[in-house]
């Protein structure tokens, strides 16, 4: 999630992103600060995913005995940013997949030949689809989407146990 986070704002002019704030909670309850070595492990493995690596900082700030981290990520023109194979852009206060779209626009410079343009729209068009491929495996694979087939072998193994136990008496 922070590599996504880093790669939304490296593709859309940069920004800063604070963790250790919970968007979710009223305040003051959305102040929960961090562990700093935890998010120094989480940027540094954030950042191994992320290409090209866009210039960033990140400093911890102390608020009310609380540490939070604070990542200021420089926009990289002429590059799109991806994280493990993704692109994201930031559109408001939130990260969207990237679209064919809205990768052409991000380019700096439009292509004039027809011949290039197409080229140029089918491999943003493959980047986009690629971005989503690989999202839906990853929901795919989480535990949620696991929680049927759990279910369900749970059910089968209580009922194999109990025609296991009747047999054997």
């Amino acid at each position: 999630m922070i590599a996504q986070n880093i790669t939304a704002f490296a593709n859309s002019g940069g920004g800063t992103i604070v963790f250790g704030v919970r968007e979710d909670k009223p305040a003051p309850d959305r102040l929960m600060g961090i562990d700093e070595a935890r998010f120094a492990h989480a940027m540094r493995r954030a950042m191994q995913m992320v290409t090209p690596a866009p210039s960033v900082t990140t400093e911890v700030v102390n608020v009310d005995g609380k540490s939070f981290g604070v990542v200021k990520v420089e926009a990289l023109p002429g590059s799109l940013v991806q994280a493990a194979g993704q692109s994201f852009f930031r559109e408001g206060e939130r990260n969207s997949r990237a679209t064919t779209e809205r990768i052409m626009r991000s380019l700096p410079v439009q292509p004039k030949d027809p011949e290039v343009l197409k080229e140029v729209q089918g491999l943003a068009a493959a980047l986009a689809s690629q971005t989503s491929v690989i999202q839906e495996l990853r929901e795919a694979q989480s535990w949620k989407a696991q929680i049927p087939l759990i279910i369900i072998n749970g059910v089968i193994g209580a009922i194999l146990g109990v025609l296991v136990t009747m047999l054997l008496t």
